[in-house]
Parts: structure tokens; sequence; C-alpha cells
């Protein structure tokens, strides 16, 4: 074959061929396929050995994307933003401004690391700013949403998760058909027309002033000044009335009637409280069905909520409250009320406000799920909300810049900060489970019995400093609040050395645990038939106070009784078991609860054992109590005829007290609900003899007492 390159000179030919014939600036396009190293000549070594065509196609690149300039600055986002967080009434700290040109023209890649903190290398390796993404509260317009999740919280104000509506659009369709899950949808009682329900300008200063005195100091989660402007502006301007605040009107009212005597509800309303209770409590559900209360984002909504399930304590069961409870909870977590407002950057104000709604929630879940012998929710011991302050509704309102120091002495809200500090002090017993807050984690073998000892008698000096020692004796506010206070000392030491530890042991029981145990349980059922007697003024308070104490505390009473069969102390329990007894007029009925009937059964039994000591020992025999012979009457049968017999019951009944809003109708709806245990013939009831070997007689105890609160006493004083 002819060389076409023969006959030309070396020199010649490099001109000819040009710079391409030398090294080249980049590999064969074989040798690139293959991924081998190429000595870029033409042709290659490799080509050569390989007797492959070598051909030098330049490489392609793409296009670079040209990387246009942020349609709106950095310096201008955040001026935006800032002004949109005043508008709001946040507070915006001033700041030094930096060389605007600078701001405006910096990268991408610069402004992640003006905004994140970090460099852009970091950035990119977490591209959904997952690592450094802070929790995020929006609020608006009276309502909070509080976010959690790194991404979401990230997406800014007017996003959220695709399958969540935009803050505080509701559906009126979505939000009945939700809420009928809770509100009974086949009640025959609907409100079409809530504005008729509206209370009289008339009325209103008698039931601000019935809530203040016997409602607010039970749950201090409505700021009565601003809230009652509220109200009256609104129920001049109805058409103006927001469905938050027109459900937490109704609760007001529901809560306040709830507190109303017999008597005083007839005066006011001329009709009976058990009319004005249900035509108010069913105003206030449809109410906060029409405030879409089950995806509410509105803390007005929220206290509504509250004050509507503190009105139902006595109609609904123990087991609903506790589910209810739980939609609460949730609620809250959603706004944000497990964080304290501080770290939110928030008013003082409203920080104080969320403090309060949150604690309460905190109580009522813990008390609910306490008496039904289950863990309150985790979500309690998830948050960082400080306690509330000890102030007054009139030492701080919406304007003010700084928060008030605390008082000294007992204010409304001091019932509520002695919860608070029960709940802060068992957490300290919660050593190897810290979200488990109950009563009974004072029972733990993990904690000695001097440590459980030490932390009560901190606490009982917390308080004496706080409160007992400015206590004023002629305000029955301050008495309850000393009375509550006492008697919650009573109830830690009661647990810290209950007598079960030494069921079913052989360490003998040593007589100074006895004395402990008689000594605080006594106090308690000083206590109880202090609060209703009629001098003092407390009565107002008693429609929140429940029962679930006080069954234990006859319980250890009537042990310890059996124990020391005669004596002076004896004497004077037998006095007061009457007195108690007295208030409780179920004791005395032939078809009764377990815990009635047991406790009956056990009080004969122990009295009975009284008179034979005191007979051998030589002691004068008093007569027999008459509440001693009504028990007997009705747990023994009678041999005359029943007309006889019912004739002479009635002439000699003794005389007791009504309490706790209890009557026939009361009566017979606990039998009814009660109807799902057995009834109280059915029980084995044992010997008190035997709550000291066996430890299953207190759980058979135990599961009595949580049948006979099946609709929820939830105990107020603890």
């Amino acid at each position: 074959m002819r060389n076409v390159n023969a006959g030309v000179s070396q020199p010649q030919r490099l001109q000819q061929l040009g710079p391409s014939d030398g090294v080249r600036s980049y590999s064969c396009l074989t040798c690139r396929q293959r991924k081998v190293r190429c000595d870029r000549r033409t042709p290659c070594c490799n080509c050569v050995r390989a007797q492959k065509q070598c051909s030098f196609i330049p490489p392609v690149r793409g296009k670079r994307k040209r990387t246009k300039p942020p349609r709106e600055g950095l310096h201008a986002k955040l001026k935006r933003y800032e002004e949109l967080l005043k508008s709001y009434g946040a507070k915006v700290e001033p700041y030094e401004n930096s060389d605007e040109s600078e701001l405006e023209t910096t990268s991408p890649a610069e402004d992640e690391t003006i905004e994140n903190g970090e460099p852009p290398s970091t950035v990119r390796s977490d591209p959904f700013g997952l690592e450094e993404t802070k929790p995020k509260l929006i609020t608006r317009e009276g309502t909070s949403r509080y976010f959690d999740s790194a991404l979401w919280s990230n997406l800014g104000d007017q996003l959220q998760h695709p399958e969540v509506g935009v803050l505080g659009e509701q559906s009126d369709e979505s939000n009945i058909q939700e809420s009928e899950l809770f509100f009974e949808p086949g009640c025959s009682f609907k409100v079409d027309n809530l504005a008729s329900f509206y209370p009289s300008f008339e009325i209103l200063p008698k039931l601000r002033e019935i809530y203040a005195d016997r409602v607010d100091p039970m749950m201090k989660i409505l700021h009565l000044p601003t809230f009652w402007t509220a109200l009256m502006n609104g129920l001049r301007h109805p058409q103006d009335l927001s469905k938050s605040l027109e459900a937490a009107i109704f609760a007001f009212c529901c809560a306040a009637i709830s507190a109303l005597k017999e008597d005083e509800c007839e005066t006011l309303f001329g009709l009976q409280k058990s009319v004005m209770y249900t035509r108010y409590r069913v105003a206030t559900r449809q109410a906060l069905v029409n405030a879409g209360f089950l995806s509410t984002s509105s803390p007005m909504t929220l206290r509504a909520y509250a004050i509507f399930m503190m009105c139902v304590r006595n109609s609904y069961r123990c087991d609903t409250l506790f589910v209810l409870s739980g939609v609460a909870i949730r609620l809250a977590r959603k706004m944000g009320l497990h964080r304290d407002g501080t770290s939110l950057g928030l008013s003082p104000f409203e920080t104080e406000m969320r403090r309060r709604l949150w604690w309460h929630l905190v109580h009522v879940d813990f008390r609910t799920a306490d008496l039904l012998g289950t863990r309150a929710s985790l979500d309690l011991s998830c948050g960082d909300t400080k306690m509330p302050l000890n102030v007054d509704d009139e030492d701080f309102n919406p304007d003010m810049v700084d928060l008030p120091s605390e008082r000294n002495g007992i204010t409304p809200i001091s019932l509520c900060l002695i919860r608070c500090d029960i709940i802060e002090t068992l957490r300290k017993f919660s050593t190897t489970h810290p979200g488990n807050v109950c009563w009974e984690v004072l029972y733990s073998p993990d904690t000695t019995l001097a440590k459980k000892d030490a932390v009560i008698s901190q606490i009982e000096d917390h308080w004496e400093n706080k409160y007992l020692r400015y206590c004023d004796p002629s305000n029955p506010l301050h008495t309850f609040g000393s009375i509550m206070i006492k008697s919650s000392v009573c109830k830690m030491k009661l647990f810290a050395h209950n007598p079960r530890q030494f069921a079913n042991s052989p360490v003998k029981v040593p007589q100074s645990e006895r004395d402990m145990v008689f000594a605080n349980a006594t106090k308690l059922l000083e206590y109880t038939a202090l609060m209703q007697s009629d001098g003092q003024g407390l009565q107002k308070f008693t429609w929140q106070i429940g029962t679930s104490y006080l069954w234990n505390s006859i319980l250890y009473v009537l042990i310890e009784a059996r124990h020391r069969k005669s004596g002076s102390e004896v004497d004077k329990l037998w006095q007061l078991i009457g007195k108690v007894f007295s208030y409780y007029p179920q004791i005395f009925e032939e078809s009764t609860a377990a815990v009635y009937a047991a406790l009956g059964k056990w009080t004969l039994e122990v009295w009975d054992e009284y008179v034979a000591a005191s007979k051998i020992e030589g002691f004068p025999i008093s007569s027999t109590p008459e509440y001693i012979n009504a028990i007997r009457r009705c747990r023994k049968p009678v041999t005359e005829p029943p007309s006889e017999a019912n004739n002479r019951s009635a002439d000699s009944e003794p005389v007791t007290r009504i309490s706790n809003g209890y009557n026939k109708s009361q009566g017979q709806r606990d039998e009814e609900d009660l109807a799902d245990f057995e009834p109280f013939d059915a029980y084995d009831f044992p010997d008190l003899l035997s709550f000291e070997v066996d430890p299953n007689e207190w759980v058979q105890w135990e599961q009595s007492v949580a049948g006979q609160n099946g609709f929820a006493q939830i105990d107020r004083l603890y």
C-alpha cells in the first residue's frame, strides 16, 4: 500500500499534522471507555497493542447551570418576617444593621452558612436541616401551633404536612362528625340556637361571684379580669362573638351552676339545679362541637374543654374522663403548652396563662390515671413548662413587660400550686421510671423509708414557710388550703408507712409503724369531718371533694382499732367514725355498693370486739351508738314482717347529712352504673386480720374501691 506521506520531510509533516498529532490534552475515546490510562499520542500505545482504531474525540461537557440571584435578599426577608411577628404581638429585639449590599449579593451557599451558622459542607450533609432544627411555635388570631418535627417546622408559617389543613381552617361538618365520637350522637336534646341560652345581664354578676368564690380557686385557668371584659363585650355584640369564646362562656356558666346549692339555683333561675345543670351541660357540649374542639388550636377552646371536664366529673365514668383528659393533653401538646413560654419568646402574660392551663391538665390526667391504677400520659414528662407563680389575677395583665413578684401566703391559685408541688414531690420517688408519677411510688422498696420521710418533711417545711405561717383562720379559702396541705402530708405518710408492706412478711409490724398509720389515718377522718361541718364556711368547696382517700383511711383505723381493742384513743375513734358515716348515708342502705357493705361489716366486727374487751378489762361500756344499730339492721336479716321492720327502721334511723350532692336519684344512678361490677354479697369479704398476712386482700379491696369510683370522684384535695 502506498504511503501518502512518502517523500514529505519531518518538519513539513509536523507542520501538516499540526499540534493534534502530538500529546493530546485528553484521552482517546477507546481508553476513556475502557477506563485505562492513555499516553495521549496518535495512535496511543493501548490502541496499537489492541489493534483498535484510535480516535481522539473531545469529551462533551454539560452546560453549567447559571445561578440566578435570589429574588429577595436575606436582609429583606428578615425585615419582612420581623414585621409579621410584630403584627402578631411578638417582641423583636433590635439588631445592628449589616452591610445591606453584602447581604443582598451573597451566594446561596453563603446564605446557608449565615442562616445555619455552619459551613456549606455540613449543610450539604444534612439537606433537610434535621440536625440543627429548633422547635417552632406559630401564633395567629388567638390560636397557636407548635412544631416538634424538624422538617415541617422549617417550612414557614403557611406550610404544614400535606395531610393537615391550614392553621385555623376548619370544616363545620367534619367538626360535628368528629366531636360526636365523644358527645352522644343520638342525644335527643340538641341545641340549635345557643344564643337563646345566653345568661341575662342581671344574672351574670351572681354567676361571676359564685365562680370566683367556689370554682376559680380549684382550677385557675381563666384570667377573670380579661375574661369578664371579653364575656361582656361578646354578649353585647353576639354577631362578633367567636366560637371559642362562646364555648368558654357556656363552660363558665355550667361550672358556676354546678357549684350552686339547690336553694340558690331555684332562687336565681327559678328552676331545679338538675334542670339547669343539664341545660348548660348540653349547651356547653354543643358550643365545644361548634368550636371544633377535637382539632382546635385555640387555648380558649381548650380552657372551655377543661372546665367542661370538671363539670361532668360526677356524671361521667372515670374511664371516660381518662380518655377525655388524654385528648386535652394531646391538644395542649399540639399548642406547645408543654414548652415554657420564656423559651418560645412569648409575653409574660401569655407565658403565665399557658403555665396555668398546662399544669391543670397535668393534674387532671394524673388523678384520673391514679384512680384507674394506670400510668399518666408520657406526654407529661417531656416538657419544660415551669410552675405558675403564686400571684393574684390583679397582679398581672396582658400589657405588662415583666412578671410580678410572687406573694407569700394563700392566694386563689395556691390550691393549684399545692397540687403541682405534690406531683413534683412524687416525681422524686420515681427513680427507676421518671414518667411513672403516682401515689403508689411511695410503696417502692427502691427508696428507703428514711429518704421518704426526708422528702415528705422537706415539702412539709416548704408549705409551712410559703403558706401556713400566713394563714388567716377567718378566711375560708385559707382554712381550706391549710386542710389541704395537712391532709396531703398525712396521705404521703400513710403511703410511705402503708401496712400492706408488711403483709406476708416474717417481720412483725413495729409498734411505731402502727402508731404512725393510726395517727395519720385518724387525722384524715378529722379533716373530712371538718370539711363537712357548717361552721367554717367550707361547704362551698365540698362539691369538688372526692372520696377516694376516705375508704382506705377507715380501713386503716379499723385494723388498728382491732389491735388496740380499747382505750381513750379507741373511744374517740368510734365517735369520729360515726360523725364521718353521717355524711355518707349509703352506708346505712341495705342495697349498696361493695365498699359500703364491707366497711359496715368490719365496723360491726370491730365494735363487738371493742365491747367484749371493755367488759374483760372492766371498763364502763357506753351505750351503743345509733349508727352501729343502723348498720346492724341493714346488714342482718330481721325476723318481724317486712312492713314492721321498715317502719321500725324509718322511726329509729339516725339523722344523716346528705352531702356531696348525693340524693336518691344520684344513688339510683350509681347503682345502675355499678351493675357492671358484682353485687356486694358476691364478694367474699375477708377478716381484717387477713390484710396483714395476704397481699391479695389489698388487691381485692382496691378493686372494690375502684368499682365504687365508677363515677369519677376525682379527689381535688390531692
